[in-house]
């Protein structure tokens, strides 16, 4: 059941479907640390930076492991889900930007998310990279200061049952990040 702390303001999901080749939401989601204790207790062990396993099961579907990595970039944070053996670049990558965090964010940020994916062969076709670009920067600019944006970029087209498994992932993966993010800056503390 999603616990809701105000402390983590309102999170607003921007997702790029790579099938559509287009954006869907902005999304209000709730905060959640439903299934994040694992990942949380590693992250407070180190000083930026995750690199692990995440397992996830679903109805009718075999379990899969998926390799994660969670980043601190100083004035946001970054999480990647993939799978091992995994053609091309990650399966989803997020990028999250906290409330506490505006003040700090570099001008280039869009940009540079948008270079970092394209670096990482994806999204599956090419030219999509202005548009990613625009609607980071616009994101950025026309919401409100008190939201945490959360951007989600899925890199290439999976099956139904698949996609399910990876949304999970990446899910526990974005609200560790929030999470890790506003304990490390002082703003909420995170239950052990």
């Amino acid at each position: 059941m999603p616990q809701s702390k105000p402390a983590y303001g309102r999170i607003e999901l921007h997702g790029w479907d790579s099938r559509s080749r287009a954006w869907h939401g902005p999304d209000e989601i709730s905060f959640t640390l439903a299934g994040t204790r694992r990942i949380l207790n590693k992250l407070r062990e180190l000083a930026g930076c995750w690199h692990g396993k995440l397992q996830a099961q679903g109805p009718g579907v075999p379990p899969l492991t998926f390799c994660a990595q969670i980043y601190d970039l100083g004035d946001a944070g970054l999480a990647t889900v993939d799978m091992e053996g995994s053609p091309a670049g990650p399966l989803e990558i997020m990028l999250a930007i906290p409330p506490q965090r505006r003040a700090r964010l570099r001008p280039e940020l869009a940009f540079e998310f948008a270079s970092y994916l394209r670096f990482l062969e994806g999204p599956e076709s090419q030219g999509v990279e202005m548009a990613i670009h625009d609607h980071v920067e616009n994101a950025i600019r026309e919401s409100d200061p008190a939201t945490t944006l959360l951007i989600s970029v899925e890199m290439r087209f999976l099956t139904p049952e698949v996609h399910i498994l990876v949304a999970d992932a990446a899910g526990k993966l974005a609200m560790s990040l929030i999470a890790w993010l506003a304990e490390k800056d002082g703003v909420a503390a995170v239950p052990r």
